[in-house]
């Protein structure tokens, strides 16, 4: 195991397998959902007591403590990742609850996540991340207070499709009375300059059009070496010909010009 033991740790135990339940002594009122940004990692609250902390696919490798619990929301074909070629082992091996899609036998304390449950709740069948099954079992719980820490969702596929589920999530448990605290450094519930007040509420809009043009500029010298070297890859192919012909006069072949023999027209029928 990567983690360390701390007192600031809860003791949570499955009490059935079938039934995904567990039981938490002391009980928490707050929960401390832990991603993989480094920019807000050194907010988490690792040993406040009042807390439960629960980690995420290969997210224990940056942990100074053992988890409460684990969340794998992926099919086994996507589980394995390269960040970390020990992760199946470490879920083998994994002492506390990890909510997966279903359970597994070669995993031991896996529980299946309530997705029923969780999709009533919410009113609609919408989970477009991890974070989002997290905030969801949490608010099912009864937690008062949910942190989120290391969770950005800023780039690629996540900005467009999983941060605006997770924003989403975040103003439903707000709607229903629960605290959520963001960072000020995540990306989340994060606006530049409010709409209308401001001429440009997106501040690196300028800087992305100089890159864009600095890119259309390095395309089209890219463009024309790769023209230039098309000419000096025919020329040297053209080189290489006439070598293998004066090969052949070396070695007593003559050369014939082919006269050129212009098209026939296709014969009627």
């Amino acid at each position: 195991m990567a983690f360390d033991i701390h007192p600031s740790m809860a003791d949570v135990r499955i009490t059935s397998r079938a039934g995904s339940e567990v039981t938490v002594v002391p009980r928490r009122k707050k929960v401390a959902i832990v991603g993989f940004a480094s920019n807000t990692l050194h907010l988490v609250p690792w040993f406040d007591s009042e807390f439960e902390i629960w980690g995420m696919n290969q997210g224990h490798m940056h942990f100074p403590r053992r988890a409460d619990r684990w969340f794998e929301m992926h099919q086994p074909e996507a589980t394995a990742d390269v960040r970390d070629p020990d992760y199946i082992n470490f879920l083998k091996n994994c002492p506390i609850p990890i909510y997966m899609i279903q359970q597994y036998d070669e995993y031991p304390t896996s529980l299946r996540y309530p997705i029923e449950d969780a999709i009533n709740y919410v009113g609609q069948d919408y989970f477009m991340s991890s974070v989002s099954y997290m905030l969801v079992l949490a608010a099912m719980e009864e937690f008062e207070e949910i942190h989120i820490y290391g969770v950005n969702l800023a780039i690629g596929d996540e900005y467009f499709y999983e941060k605006p589920n997770a924003e989403f999530l975040i103003g439903l448990l707000r709607g229903r009375g629960i605290k959520v605290y963001v960072p000020q450094a995540s990306s989340l519930l994060k606006q530049f300059r409010r709409y209308g007040y401001h001429t440009d509420a997106r501040p690196a809009q300028s800087l992305k059009v100089l890159l864009q043009s600095r890119i259309n500029e390095y395309r089209a010298r890219l463009e024309k070496i790769q023209a230039d070297g098309n000419v000096v890859l025919g020329a040297m192919r053209e080189s290489e010909a006439l070598i293998q012909i004066a090969e052949g006069v070396d070695h007593g072949a003559d050369i014939v010009l082919m006269p050129q023999v212009a098209p026939q027209p296709p014969a009627s029928t």
